[in-house]
């Protein structure tokens, strides 16, 4: 098979809305509409604390007879200009403005409504994308701060992926951006940021992640098939209140906030509830959502958090405060489960497939790709060989076969051919696909369904454990960075 072809040899910026199991990277600005589109989960936090007083309504004329009435979010941008650019948060040595949280909220508005999606409250939205760009305003600086540099080589680079990942060239990303009001510059440093936080995270968590043969034997152990059925590993949902320590304090500050923790400890053991205490009291960044960190398998909880809990009944509090590097720690195990029977598979569904591939580029418009693929299909499906004309057409290294990829396994090529290959049945030819290779037409040859070797299932076990030892990696970066920086909201939240 082509190495071009094989997932494990992409090497592209993980720019777009991650939606696949193997996520990787940081999801593109919600301020470039035509790049991602945030789910509505994303922008609803349940329990999240209401926002008031951040939008001064406007009176909005009424529409003359006849004509349609004014978009909400336009005629908000039109009174906007008339409020003074007032601070809203404050993040270590830089500020939010009010004028960016209600343009970028504006614009998540506008992407929903395109959508056909549910719109939440406005001030539930207001709360969370104010949440959104703090976070993105903290990563950017640590990024800085590192002296992570991204060269403008890079952000064509960038661009031309995110390009490819909607399915539109250049010149028409370029012209839908503009189109939202956003300029191309403007773009591109959006685009560099992100970048550049990409490469932060490569260097201080991707690369620091190991996966040992005992931990293989484990996740193996936990996965193994008991009655029929998967069990997997147990579960633990904790909840925390975090009473910050700043790296400056002096005794006598660590004393009054280790009695702040203890106060609040006797409170959630007397019976307070405790996600009310957290949104109320919690310097973590998870305060919003009761101080839950979610779902995890013991080894992906801090260390000092797992030992408190991994003895302990579900709604029971830790009876101590825990001081780590961060401050004082309140936590509570809220709840315990076993793991979903996401097992390494005994038997998986290989398929023969083969491709002719025509490369998009400056001088190969996505659409005359497309276009020329199509006339090659409607030749292969009126009698046409498909193999002699991947011979004569195909831009791929396995022309000289025929298009031939072979027997490939699940995982092996990249999402969207895999995605459109599994939709065919055998001897049927695809419509043009995709990728960010160019683009494709596929025909499925045959299917078989073959025994997964030891090798393969330590394989498969390797890859999933690290992918979970990099999710709870990189929550836990995330949330050190957030709860080490200097917020400050100017606003009533």
């Amino acid at each position: 098979m082509t190495d071009m072809m094989k997932r494990h040899a992409v090497s592209v910026p993980s720019l777009s809305a991650r939606s696949s199991r193997r996520t990787r990277g940081i999801v593109l600005s919600a301020m470039l509409a035509i790049a991602a589109t945030p789910s509505l989960a994303q922008l609803k936090a349940p329990n999240a604390p209401r926002a008031t007083g951040i939008f001064v309504p406007q009176a909005q004329p009424s529409a003359a007879p006849g004509q349609p009435a004014a978009d909400p979010s336009q005629s908000r941008r039109n009174g906007r200009s008339q409020l003074v650019d007032e601070v809203v948060a404050v993040v270590n040595n830089s500020v939010i403005t009010r004028r960016e949280l209600l343009d970028r909220s504006d614009e998540i508005e506008a992407q929903l409504r395109a959508a056909g999606r549910p719109m939440p409250p406005r001030d539930e939205l207001l709360h969370e994308v104010l949440e959104r760009l703090v976070m993105e305003r903290v990563q950017t600086q640590a990024a800085q701060e590192a002296g992570i540099r991204v060269t403008d080589q890079e952000v064509d680079r960038a661009i031309e992926s995110v390009a490819q990942q909607n399915r539109v060239s250049v010149a028409a990303l370029r012209a839908q951006v503009e189109r939202s009001g956003l300029t191309w510059d403007k773009y591109r440093d959006e685009l560099r940021k992100q970048v550049q936080v990409i490469r932060l995270r490569e260097r201080e968590v991707d690369s620091k992640i190991q996966v040992y043969d005992g931990e293989i034997d484990n996740y193996l152990a936990a996965h193994a098939e008991q009655s029929g059925a998967a069990a997997g590993p147990v579960e633990y949902d904790v909840a925390q209140i975090l009473v910050r320590v700043p790296e400056d304090a002096t005794d006598a500050q660590k004393a009054q906030l280790r009695a702040k923790a203890e106060g609040l400890l006797k409170q959630a053991q007397g019976g307070a509830d405790f996600a009310q205490l957290a949104q109320n009291n919690s310097d973590g960044a998870e305060a919003p959502k009761g101080g839950s960190l979610g779902y995890r398998e013991i080894g992906r909880l801090p260390a000092i958090f797992a030992n408190a809990v991994v003895d302990l009944q579900p709604g029971t509090v830790v009876p101590e405060v825990l001081e780590s590097a961060n401050g004082f720690h309140v936590l509570k195990l809220a709840g315990k489960r076993q793991g979903g029977g996401d097992a390494a598979p005994g038997r998986i569904t290989q398929t023969q497939v083969r491709h002719i591939l025509i490369r998009t580029g400056p001088n190969m418009p996505e659409a005359e790709a497309s276009r020329q693929l199509a006339t090659l299909r409607d030749r292969i499906t009126h009698g046409g060989n498909f193999a002699d004309i991947a011979r004569r057409y195909s831009q791929d290294g396995s022309a000289a076969k025929g298009g031939d990829l072979g027997w490939v396994s699940p995982g092996e090529l990249v999402p969207a051919f895999e995605q459109a290959m599994n939709r065919l049945r055998p001897g049927e030819v695809s419509e043009p696909v995709v990728s960010q290779f160019g683009v494709h037409l596929i025909q499925v040859q045959d299917r078989r369904e073959i025994e997964v070797s030891p090798e393969k299932r330590r394989d498969f076990a390797r890859a999933e454990v690290r992918e979970q030892k990099l999710r709870a990696a990189y929550e836990d970066w995330v949330r050190q960075l957030r709860e080490a920086a200097y917020v400050e909201y100017r606003i009533n939240r």
